[in-house]
């Protein structure tokens, strides 16, 4: 059985083909190489007996030095203020020490509990919970631009800025994600009622809340098959 490794995620396939697209990543059949197991060396004939030593033959005249040539001086290619080293280095860096791991867990750890306290504020009529989910709410908001753009690190980084499927679709959850937190977090602070007030827009704001959490999973879920290659 061949081995192929998907040049995006590193995802490695056993079997005569690559697949059409990449378990992992969604990267299509184009993207798979073949992987090679490097050959043992071989063992080196015994050395023969040593020739007779030949003759050194007679140094030739030194030749008169020629004169130095004059340097070509090129132009330097511009830099692109996007590839600049000081850039490039915080990129490496962000990524080198996990920055969207570390950023994501703050509205991945807080979404829930803000949906929950929602809904039990919504059904018990506690007040302190809705105020109390308002806030968290607000971190969330406040943190999803710095999860987005330590994620677009990231794909760059570690996928090469690959579009395939799996990764429209974090994109994608993730841009869901800000704009919903944002939106309910102005509602609330708006008009905090909207969850222990029976009125016709609740329904939309606790659907709005059921988006939001479903962003967040699939996402989270994406992003878990990235990691662990499963």
């Amino acid at each position: 059985m061949k081995k192929w490794k998907c040049t995006v995620c590193g995802y490695i396939h056993t079997g005569d083909e690559p697949p059409d697209k990449c378990p992992v990543c969604g990267a299509p059949k184009s993207r798979f190489v073949e992987v090679t197991e490097p050959e043992s060396p071989k063992p080196e004939p015994a050395a023969a007996s040593k020739p007779e030593a030949e003759p050194s033959p007679e140094p030739e005249p030194a030749k008169a030095a020629e004169p130095p040539k004059e340097a070509q001086t090129e132009e330097p290619e511009p830099v692109s203020p996007f590839k600049d080293s000081r850039y490039r280095r915080l990129f490496e860096t962000m990524t080198r020490f996990h920055g969207h791991p570390i950023s994501v867990h703050i509205p991945n750890g807080l979404l829930p509990v803000c949906v929950l306290f929602i809904f039990l504020s919504a059904i018990f009529g506690f007040q302190g919970m809705a105020r109390a989910a308002t806030y968290n709410l607000g971190v969330v908001a406040l943190s999803m631009p710095l999860v987005l753009f330590s994620g677009w690190v990231d794909w760059q980084n570690r996928f090469n800025g690959a579009v395939t499927d799996v990764f429209i679709v974090k994109i994608a959850c993730g841009i869901v994600v800000t704009v919903t937190a944002w939106f309910l977090f102005i509602w609330l602070l708006v008009d905090p009622q909207v969850v222990t007030t029976p009125q016709a827009s609740r329904v939309a704001f606790f659907a709005i809340n059921l988006i939001m959490l479903a962003a967040a999973g699939t996402a989270g879920w994406y992003g878990g098959k990235l990691v662990f290659r499963d």
